[in-house]
Order: C-alpha cells, then structure tokens, then sequence
C-alpha cells in the first residue's frame, strides 16, 4: 500500500479528496483539515505522497512541501489551488513540489498527476539501486541484503573441498546457488551432475546414482556407469535430499566416508572424488527426530548450511527479478513491454508468493502475454494474485512473530492451493505445474492443510 497524506482545512475537500482516492485499492490515506496537526504528523510519520492545499489558515501549503522535504524528503508533494498564481506554482516548484494542480480539476486529471508521481519514485529507486550487486551467473537477480549474505558466504565456502546443504523452501533457488557454488569453485571445469532424489523410484534411483552390471536385474543389457562416476572429479547435487530412501541413505553415507561406490550387480570398488551438495525444503532435523532421515547422514551434508530466505522476506528482490524476466521475454518474443502499472507494482509486491521465484517467473510470462499494451496493467495479472494480497496486520498484531508468520504463511499456502486444486478440478499434475511446484511438494503441503480436493 502506498501511504498518502492529504491536508486542506475545508472538510468538504477532504472529503472528496479521499472518495476520489479511495475508488484505487493502493492507497492508505491519512486525512487532517488542521495544518498544525499535519506538522506533527509529517515529522514523525512516513508518507509516499502528500497532497496539500496551498491556502490555509496559519500554515500555507507552502509551510507543508518545507516540512515534508526536511522530515521525508524521499516524499512526493502535490499542491492543490483554487488561488493559483504563477509566482505560487513557481515558488511550490522551486521549494521542491512535484507538481501544481489547479481548482476545479477532475478525477483524471487527479489520477494522472499522481501516476506521474509515482512514476518518479520508481525511476529514482531504480536509478538509486543501480549500483546495487546483481548475480547474473546462472541466472541469479537480487538486491536485497538478504541475498547479499547469502551470496557473501557462497563466496567464502566455495573454494573449499566442503560439503554444503542447501535449504529453503520450494522454487527459492537451491539448485541456482548449487550452480553458483561449483561455477566459483575449482571444479568448475569440470561436471556439475544434479540428481531429484523425489523424482525417480527407489529401484532405478540406485542404478541411475551407482551405475549397473550387465545382467544385474531383468533390462541391463549392458553395463552402464552411474552419475556419480560421470560427475566424477565435479561436483554431484542432490537436490530433495529429504525425499531420500533409508536404505539408498546408507548406500550413500558409505560413499562419503569411503569415497568409493559398487554398481549394482558388481563386485570391484571404484574410487569417487566428487563434491557433495544437497538440498531440501524440509526440516531435517525434524526428519532426524521421527526416523526418517539418518542422523549421521545429516551430519556429513551438514558441513556448512546456506539457508534461502523466501521470496516473501526480500521484498527488495521481486520487482528486480520480474523486470529480468519481462526483460527475458521481450528479447525473446520481440514484443517490447516497458513496465508495469502502479497498480500492478503493488500488488507484485504485496503479494505473499508461496511459490517463490518460480510461481513469478511463471506469472511474469501469463502477464507478458495476455497484455495487449506497453505495460502491464492490473488487469493482466492472476485474479488470485489480487484477491490474496497481503492480510491485514490487525489479523496478526497480537501474536508473537514467529505465530504470526506461521499463521500468514499456512493461510495463503492453503488458499493459494485450494485455489489452484479447484481451478483444475483436482488435478495435481496440471497444478503443480502451474504453482511451480512438483508433485511429491505439492502433495506434502495438500496432506500439511488437510486441502480437500477432488484427485485427479
């Protein structure tokens, strides 16, 4: 939401003032006929716009854009007038007002004054961040401090010999800082082999990982080597490490501490020098505690742990990351799209993404190709999206944070899904698909919420 202020000390202007805006669901509009008041207000309060009378009693709009550029200058101030003057506009502009308007105006030209407002504010944050650090090997956007640490400790374990688990929750980006950490390591010449351990059945997961003997089950008609001799020298990714087998954990656990593998039907060792990464978006510790995940497995992948923070928690990150990939898209269509609306920027920003950069890239792309204009409006974007913005803090201002943040999380993850499931009638291929998600995610989260669904 974008905060306003608007002072006038005649109420009825207030009230029109507010109607007006109040018809734009991105406004949080704060309204004070007594310009002393808004003095106090200005100076202990943020505001992105103010729009201001210049006549009044006492104080002149005048006195208001002089407090608003000392107590929050990154404010933009429209003046209102119905005793427009050109020795006025010129004194508001000098002073630093953004814009005059003059009584009698109507709604569009309102609208048109502040949308040119907010537009400065966008250029200037884009033109203030431009020297902010931005990862582009293997696709990696983010201005945000939270993935500035994140991205600082890559740096610092990736030379090292180290095993990494790698975790956050699904579509953050886990095998992208895996490809990061083997690009600046000094293996990068050689292989980097990733594996889903939740993606192929426990059977042919253990020839696909260790290879097979010609003979060895019914099918291996010839010897074939396994994925951890081909990244061999590199460095192996398992990512879903938690979706692991018990008895594949122990095979694997072996191999760490022995460095050596036996394909399946074979006797003769082969020596592994590879690098492990894994990743999960479950708590390990918690599968460590129930028995489904070994203990002194997690404690060799657990050398170093590099946590993700969701989409949510670096805010800072998502207009960036949906401008690369709008950007992505018209190079690749060659059908330019400048921007968004400011409309569609706040909604993109308030809106909680449980299925982080994934579920924006997919969204980006529905956007960029239902809008029929140079930007995209909020129209073009998932009718979910609108309805699921951010909750209301009242709903949450008494919890503790971490209640609070558990209780926002399980609300839009159950909506979000039931949202989905119904959409397509049950059909989990189809909505994982179009969440971002795979399937086996997309059932533990159905399973977590109890989400009554028709199966496909």
């Amino acid at each position: 939401m974008l905060n306003v202020l608007i002072i006038d000390d005649e109420k009825e202007m207030l009230i029109s003032l507010e109607k007006i805006l109040s018809s734009k669901k991105i406004f949080n509009i704060t309204t004070i006929q007594d310009p002393k008041q808004a003095i106090e207000i200005i100076k202990s309060q943020k505001f992105d716009l103010i729009l201001t009378d210049l006549k009044m009693n006492e104080y002149s709009g005048i006195d208001m854009l002089k407090y608003a550029k000392e107590y929050i200058p990154e404010s933009k101030v429209i003046m209102i007038s119905g005793y427009g003057t050109i020795e006025a506009s010129v004194e508001a502009m000098q002073l630093g007002a953004f814009d005059f308007i003059e009584k009698p105006f109507t709604s569009k030209k309102l609208f048109e004054c502040i949308d040119k407002a907010l537009q400065a504010v966008e250029e200037k944050e884009s033109h203030d961040n431009v020297s902010d650090p931005i990862i582009e090997t293997e696709g990696i956007i983010y201005k945000s401090s939270e993935m500035k640490d994140v991205l600082n400790v890559v740096r610092k374990i990736a030379p090292q010999m180290m095993n990494v688990l790698i975790v956050g929750e699904s579509g953050t980006g886990k095998e992208l800082i895996a490809r990061v950490i083997h690009k600046l390591s000094n293996r990068h010449d050689q292989p980097f082999v990733p594996v889903n351990c939740g993606a192929l059945p426990e059977n042919l997961f253990e020839s696909e990982l260790f290879g097979h003997e010609r003979g060895a089950f019914t099918g291996a008609v010839k010897t074939k080597p396994g994925l951890l001799e081909f990244a061999n020298q590199g460095t192996f990714f398992f990512d879903e490490i938690g979706d692991m087998s018990l008895p594949l954990q122990i095979k694997l656990l072996r191999m760490l501490e022995d460095r050596k593998i036996r394909r399946v039907g074979g006797q003769k060792e082969i020596d592994i020098d590879v690098r492990i990464i894994a990743a999960t978006n479950k708590d390990l510790e918690k599968e460590v505690a129930s028995g489904n995940f070994r203990e002194d497995l997690f404690y060799r992948l657990n050398t170093i742990q590099v946590q993700i923070p969701p989409l949510r928690e670096r805010i800072d990150d998502i207009m960036p990351l949906l401008e690369h990939y709008l950007s992505g898209l018209c190079e690749k269509e060659n059908r330019p799209i400048k921007s968004f609306s400011p409309e569609a920027k706040e909604l993109l920003k308030s809106y909680h993404w449980p299925g982080n950069v994934r579920e924006l890239q997919n969204m980006i792309g529905r956007a960029y190709y239902l809008c029929t204009t140079s930007v995209i409006q909020k129209e073009d974007l998932p009718k979910y999206l609108i309805s699921e913005a951010a909750p209301s803090l009242s709903n949450f201002i008494n919890l503790q944070y971490k209640e609070a943040k558990e209780q926002t999380i399980a609300e839009f993850e159950t909506e979000y899904l039931s949202h989905h499931l119904k959409k397509n009638q049950g059909n989990i291929s189809k909505t994982a698909m179009e969440c971002g998600l795979d399937r086996r995610s997309l059932h533990r989260l159905i399973t977590k919420y109890n989400i009554i669904y028709k199966e496909d």
